[in-house]
C-alpha cells in the first residue's frame, strides 16, 4: 500500500545549519536558535533544567535519564564519568522546580523497575561482610531511603514486580528468584532442571508470572505454585513480549505466537517481525510492515507495507497506530489500515535513541537531539525543542514533561498555555537564568527551517552542466584474497555513468562452487539489507559500490559503527527467520554508504571457506568441522563487535582486550597515543559481558538468537 499524493504533501522536512539540529515548522512555523539549543517560536520555555546551567564546565552530568514521576518527585538516572570510574546516581528532584530532594550513588546498576512507591534494581561490584559481588536493592521513591538490600552472587538480567513480590532473572539464565517486595526475603525460586534449558524472559500480569524457558512457557502464582506449563517442541527460543487479559504473546524467529493465559495452549501464530501491541481486540505488529491481527483467530485483517522497522514501540491511540522508523519518519496509520499522515525528520546522526508517546491529541517524539510535538490529527508540528546533546528518554507525567539528554534534563510544564509561555523574540527566555545558560551567552549560529510540499506540480530549477571527462573500466583494485579479486569499475548505462564493484574468481578449480553460491546469493537480492547481486556470469559478479567501505576500514566513531552493526544484526536475524545462515560474517561483510548498511557475501563466504585458510572469525564449531546454525552467526557478530571496539580480530586478542582488568593493565603500560579505541567511553564492563556471552566456545552458552544478542548489545552500548 503506497501513500497517496495528498498524504505526501503533508510531510514535514527538517533542515539544519551550522552545528545545530534546528526544528522545522510545518504550515509556517519558524525556528529560534541559540548557541547550543534550538526551539520553534511557539514552543514553551523549559520550566527548569538540571543542572541549572547546562554549559557549566563543573557539571558532572554525562547523561540524565528520567525514569518516572511519582508523588511530586521526578526520579532521574544520572551517569557521571571521571578518570577513575563511572558512577551511577539516582536523583529525586522536586517535580515543580527541579530542586534535589535526595541522591543515591552506585558503581553500577541494572535498569530499575518501579511499583507502588518503590524502585527495585541490581547493584554490581558491592563489597560487604558477605563479600558478595552484588546486591538487589529497594529504594523509597519519595525519600530515597534504602528499604532493603539482598546480597547475591549473580546479577539480574530482567526484573518484574507484582503480587507482592519482586522477580529477578539471574545473569546465568538458570533460575528465577521471587523476593518479598516489603522485606526482600526470598519467597520462592525456580531453577532450570536440564542443562540445555535457560530462562529467557518473563512478565507479570493477571496476578501471574509468565516465564519462558527456551521452548517452554510456565505460569507461576505469586506463592510459586506452577499453574500450568506448555512445551512447544517445534520451537527453540520463545520471548514473552506482552500479556493481556486473554493472551500471552511471544516471539520466535520472525513469528508471533498467541497462548491462552488460562491454560497455556497455543491458539495461533502469524509470521511477523514486529513488536506486538494489542488494542480493542486487535493485535498490531510493526516491523518491516504493519499488520493488524484478529486476537481471536490470528487472521490478518490488513497489512500496510509502506513503513519501516520502528525504532520505538508503536502506540495505538486516537484511532491510529503511531510509529517511528529508523530513517526518522513518524507515521500515523489509521486502525482501518490507511495512512493518516507522515512526518519526516532529517537524520544527521547514525546512533540515537528514540522515544514515542501519545497523549491529549499530541505525539511526542524524541529523535537524535530534538523533541518534536506533533498533532495526532494531521501531523503538523505544534512545537519542538533541540538540546545540545543526544536525547535519551522522554517522560510524560500529569503536570510535567521531562526531556532527558546526554548532559541536561529539561522540564516543561504541560498545563501552561502555549500563548502565555511562547518565546517572543527570545527576549523573556534568553534573559532568564536557564536561558542565559542554554544560549551560551547568545553566542551561536543562525539556523533556518524549510518546508517543502511534494506535489505533482513542484517545479525544479536546473542548470546546464558540462559533464567532466571520466575514466571508464577498472579504476582500482580494492581487495584480493586467495580465490578472488575485487575492482572498482565505472561503466556507461542508460542513466549515465555508474560505479560498481566487480569480484572476479582467480582460481578456476572452484568455478562450480563459486557459480552455485553466487546464484543462491542473487536469489536473496530483493531482501532488505542484503547487498544485491547486479550481474553474474559464472566466474565474476557485479555488486553495488558502497562509498563508505565496510566495518573493516570505517573511520566513523565507535557509536556509529555499533549502530551499523546493529542494523546488520537485523538483516541477519531476518534471514534466520527463513532458515538462511550466513556462516561467513566478518567486518568486511558489512558495507556502509551514508545511512545505508548492507550485508554481503551470502552463501559465497561459507562456500569458499573450505578452500581457504581458516578465518579469525570462525566459530569453534566451524574450526572443528561441524555444521553451524544461528548461534554460529551470533559468535561471528560478537567477534565483529569486539573488533569495532578494539580494532583487533579474535586471533589478535580482541575479547581479552575488552576484559576490564586486562584493559586497565594494558592501558597503564601503553603510551598515551596507543589503543585509542580502548580509551573510549563506549568500552564498558557491560559490553564485555555481552560480547563474551556471544563468543562463548559452547554454542549452548551463547545468545539463542541474533535478536537477543542485539537487544543486549544496544542496551550495553547505551549504558556505556
Amino acid at each position: 500500500m503506497n501513500p497517496s499524493p495528498s498524504s505526501l504533501s503533508r510531510r514535514g522536512f527538517l533542515t539544519t545549519t551550522g552545528t545545530l539540529g534546528a526544528a522545522v515548522g510545518v504550515g509556517g512555523a519558524t525556528t529560534t536558535t541559540t548557541g547550543t539549543t534550538a526551539f520553534s517560536d511557539d514552543a514553551p520555555k523549559p520550566a527548569w533544567t538540571v543542572p541549572e546551567s547546562p554549559e557549566d564546565s563543573d557539571s558532572r552530568y554525562e547523561a540524565a535519564y528520567p525514569i518516572t514521576v511519582a508523588d511530586g518527585i521526578a526520579v532521574v538516572i544520572v551517569i557521571s564519568d571521571s578518570t577513575e570510574s563511572t558512577t551511577y546516581q539516582f536523583r529525586g528532584l522536586d517535580e515543580s522546580d527541579g530542586t534535589e530532594r535526595w541522591t543515591k550513588e552506585f558503581p553500577g546498576i541494572s535498569f530499575p523497575v518501579i511499583d507502588d512507591g518503590s524502585m527495585y534494581f541490581y547493584v554490581r561490584n558491592v563489597r560487604n561482610d558477605t563479600d558478595s559481588e552484588g546486591a538487589f536493592v529497594a529504594l523509597d521513591l519519595k525519600t530515597g531511603d534504602e528499604r532493603w538490600r539482598k546480597s547475591t552472587d549473580t546479577s539480574s538480567t530482567q526484573t518484574a514486580v507484582g503480587g507482592g513480590n519482586v522477580y529477578r532473572l539471574s545473569s546465568d539464565d538458570r533460575f528465577i528468584l521471587a523476593l518479598d517486595a516489603e522485606s526482600g526475603k526470598q519467597v520462592w525460586s525456580y531453577q532450570a532442571t536440564q542443562n540445555d534449558m535457560r530462562a529467557v524472559s518473563f512478565q507479570f500480569a493477571n496476578d501471574t508470572l509468565y516465564a519462558s524457558f527456551n521452548d517452554a512457557i510456565y505460569a507461576f502464582a505469586p506463592d510459586g505454585t506452577k499453574r500450568w506449563q506448555n512445551v512447544e517442541t517445534d520451537l527453540t527460543t520463545l520471548y514473552v513480549r506482552s500479556v493481556t487479559d486473554t493472551h500471552l504473546y511471544a516471539i520466535e524467529d520472525g513469528s508471533i505466537y498467541a497462548f491462552d493465559v488460562d491454560d497455556g495452549s497455543r491458539d495461533w501464530s502469524v509470521e511477523s517481525l514486529g513488536q506486538p501491541v494489542e488494542k480493542d481486540g486487535v493485535l498490531y505488529s510493526w516491523g518491516p510492515d504493519l499488520k493488524a491481527i484478529d486476537v481471536e483467530d490470528g487472521a490478518v485483517q490488513w497489512q500496510y507495507d509502506d513503513v519501516g522497522r520502528t525504532r520505538a514501540e508503536p502506540v495505538v491511540a486516537d484511532g491510529a497506530v503511531f510509529g517511528v522508523d529508523r530513517e526518522g519518519t513518524v507515521s500515523a496509520i489509521t486502525t482501518d489500515g490507511t495512512e493518516r499522515w507522515t512526518f519526516d525528520m532529517e537524520s544527521t546522526e547514525e546512533y540515537s535513541f528514540t522515544t514515542l508517546n501519545v497523549s491529549d491529541g499530541s505525539v511526542y517524539v524524541s529523535f537524535e537531539r530534538t523533541l518534536y510535538v506533533l498533532s495526532t490529527d494531521d501531523g503538523s508540528l505544534q512545537w519542538s525543542f533541540t538540546g545540545a546533546n543526544r536525547a535519551i528518554n522522554t517522560i510524560l507525567a500529569d503536570d510535567v514533561l521531562l526531556f532527558g539528554t546526554r548532559g541536561t534534563l529539561f522540564a516543561f510544564d504541560r498545563h501552561h498555555s502555549l500563548l502565555s509561555t511562547a518565546i517572543d523574540g527570545t527576549g523573556e527566555f534568553l534573559t532568564s537564568g536557564p536561558g542565559m545558560a542554554l544560549s551560551g551567552i547568545l553566542v551561536g549560529t543562525t539556523a533556518f527551517a524549510a518546508y517543502r510540499r511534494w506535489n505533482d506540480d513542484d517545479g525544479a530549477v536546473t542548470a546546464d552542466v558540462t559533464e567532466p571527462t571520466l575514466d571508464y573500466g577498472r579504476l582500482d583494485r580494492l581487495a584480493s584474497d586467495a580465490l578472488t579479486e575485487t575492482y572498482r569499475v565505472r561503466k556507461r548505462t542508460d542513466d549515465g555513468p555508474e560505479v560498481v564493484l566487480e569480484r572476479h574468481l582467480t582460481d578456476p578449480q572452484v568455478a562450480g562452487t563459486f557459480r552455485s553460491a553466487t546464484e543462491r546469493w542473487a536469489e536473496m537480492s530483493d531482501r532488505t539489507g542484503v547487498v544485491p547481486v547486479l550481474e553474474t556470469d559464472g566466474d565474476s559478479i557485479e555488486l553495488p559500490y558502497y562509498a563508505d567501505g565496510s566495518l573493516a576500514d570505517s573511520h566513523r566513531p565507535v557509536e556509529e559503527r555499533l549502530d551499523a552493526l546493529s542494523d546488520a544484526n537485523t538483516v541477519v536475524h531476518d534471514a534466520h527467520s527463513d532458515g538462511v545462515i550466513h556462516g561467513g560474517l566478518t567486518p568486511k561483510s558489512i558495507l556502509l554508504d551514508g545511512d545505508d548498511v548492507a550485508v554481503a557475501d551470502w552463501e559465497l563466504a561459507a562456500a569458499l571457506a573450505e578452500f581457504c585458510d581458516r578465518s579469525p572469525y570462525d566459530a569453534p564449531e566451524q574450526i572443528a568441522g561441524e555444521a553451524g546454525d544461528e548461534r554460529t552467526d551470533v559468535y561471528r557478530l560478537g567477534a565483529i563487535a569486539a573488533f569495532v571496539l578494539t580494532g583487533e580480530d579474535p586471533d589478535g586478542g580482541s575479547l581479552r582486550m575488552l576484559d576490564p582488568e586486562y584493559r586497565k593493565l594494558l592501558l597503564a603500560r601503553a603510551d598515551p597515543n596507543e589503543y585509542e579505541s580502548l580509551r573510549s567511553d563506549s568500552v564498558s564492563p557491560e559490553l564485555y559481558e555481552v560480547i563474551s556471552k556471544a563468543m562463548a566456545d559452547d554454542p549452548d552458552d551463547r545468545f539463542e538468537s541474533v535478536v537477543a544478542f542485539d537487544d543486549m548489545l544496544r542496551w550495553a552500548a547505551f549504558r556505556a
